[in-house]
C-alpha cells in the first residue's frame, strides 16, 4: 500500500512550481561578513580595497576593506561589515572588488576566492547572489559578478517588496504606480497610531507607557 506525501509537502512543491525557480525573498539585512582567500602575491601596503555593492534605482554603496596595511599571500581574511543603511539582497544588480595598488610598481593582486555572507554565524552561509568572485587585477579596477537581468530583480508579488517591518506599512508590487522604486515596488502608508500610542515592530500599536525606559 503507498502512502500519500502530507499535505504540507503537496503544497510546497506546488508554491515551487508556481514560483518559477524564483527564490524565496530575503529580509533586508544590516550586517555581512566578507571572506577573502588571497592568492600567491601579497596585498602591497598602501593599496586601496573596497567592497561595491550595486543595487538597483541607488547609487553604489563602497564599504573600504583595508586602511593601507598589507595582506599576506595565501591567507584568508574573515571581514565584518555593519551598514547604516538596510541592504535588500533582492535589489542587488551584482556586486565587486575594488582594487588599486599602492604603486605601478606593484604586482597584481590575485583573489582565489571572496563571496558576501548575509547572515554572519548561520550555517549553511547565504551568499549575495549566490556568487564567489576570483580572478586577478593588475593595478586598478574591479573584479565584479555577472549583472543580474533586470527581468529577474522585479516584483511578482507583494510578498518580493516586504520589508519584514511593521510601522512603516506594507509595501506593494505596483511596477506601474507614481512612486515604484526600480524593482516595481511602492512603499506602505506608515501605521497612525491612536493619540499616547506608538507603533512598536514586535506588538504594534501600544500605549507609550508600555515601553520600558532606558
Amino acid at each position: 500500500m503507498k502512502l500519500r506525501p502530507p499535505l504540507w509537502r503537496i503544497w510546497l512543491i506546488l508554491a515551487a512550481l508556481l514560483a518559477g525557480g524564483r527564490t524565496l525573498a530575503a529580509a533586508p539585512v544590516t550586517h555581512l561578513q566578507l571572506r577573502v582567500v588571497t592568492g600567491a602575491l601579497e596585498l602591497t601596503p598602501g593599496s586601496v580595497l573596497e567592497l561595491r555593492i550595486y543595487e538597483a534605482g541607488k547609487p553604489v554603496r563602497r564599504l573600504g576593506l583595508s586602511v593601507g596595511e598589507g595582506w599576506p599571500r595565501d591567507s584568508t581574511r574573515i571581514i565584518p561589515l555593519s551598514l547604516t543603511e538596510p541592504l535588500d539582497p533582492r535589489a542587488v544588480s551584482r556586486f565587486a572588488l575594488y582594487y588599486r595598488a599602492a604603486s605601478p610598481l606593484s604586482p597584481p593582486w590575485e583573489v582565489v576566492a571572496a563571496d558576501v555572507d548575509l547572515s554572519p554565524g548561520s550555517e549553511p552561509p547565504q551568499r549575495l547572489l549566490d556568487a564567489t568572485l576570483s580572478g586577478t587585477i593588475a593595478h586598478e579596477g574591479e573584479l565584479a559578478t555577472e549583472e543580474r537581468d533586470a527581468a529577474s530583480m522585479a516584483c511578482a508579488s507583494d510578498a518580493d517588496c516586504d520589508d519584514h517591518r511593521r510601522c512603516n506599512g506594507p509595501e506593494r508590487c505596483a511596477p506601474r504606480a507614481a512612486g515604484a522604486d526600480a524593482r516595481g515596488c511602492v512603499k506602505g502608508v506608515p501605521v497612525a497610531c491612536p493619540v499616547n500610542q506608538v507603533c512598536s515592530e514586535a506588538r504594534g500599536c501600544i500605549g507609550t507607557s508600555a515601553i520600558a525606559p532606558h
